[in-house]
């Protein structure tokens, strides 16, 4: 199954269709939240969203669980979590949950940690990434069975960044 992640829309929804043109053959959206926009917006696109710390912002709760396949996924802005300042709540919180995967968002910065075997990611943001870095989506392949594959891509350009 094909999942596209992103998170820290911050209002673009042209960059947000965009993404979905390169990837049509989705079978799960994901925003992280910050997206600013309303949540009919993003239900018309399909798109399952979690709540970021805008208040406005499109998503009705600030953390789920999703199952696809066989792996087990805690999903979070991250900004309840204290990830700008590090990472400890939110380790914490994956080791607690027992999941496979803890995708999260808010610092703007994509990133890839494992961790005990919990992989951590971030997808970056898609609009204004806060490094010297391209902004970013993630996409992530999971196969029952078999090891997730994971690729950063450049939101404006669908240009591959970074796969692991």
């Amino acid at each position: 199954m094909k999942v596209v992640v992103f998170s820290d829309a911050h209002g673009n929804k042209e960059l947000i269709k965009r993404i979905l043109e390169y990837n049509p053959d989705a079978d799960y959206v994901i925003s992280l939240g910050d997206t600013e926009l309303n949540h009919s917006f993003l239900l018309d696109l399909d798109i399952f969203a979690i709540k970021g710390n805008y208040p406005r912002d499109g998503g009705f709760v600030f953390e789920s669980i999703l199952e696809v396949e066989d792996k087990k996924i805690f999903l979070t802005h991250g900004h309840k979590y204290g990830v700008t300042n590090n990472m400890v709540k939110l380790l914490a919180k994956g080791m607690k949950t027992g999941v496979d995967l803890v995708l999260y968002g808010h610092t703007h910065i994509p990133k890839f940690d494992n961790v005990a075997g919990v992989f951590y990611i971030n997808p970056g943001s898609i609009t204004s990434p806060r490094v010297d870095v391209s902004p970013s989506y993630l996409i992530l392949n999971i196969e029952k069975g078999k090891e997730t594959k994971y690729m950063f891509r450049e939101s404006e350009t669908n240009l591959l960044i970074n796969k692991i």
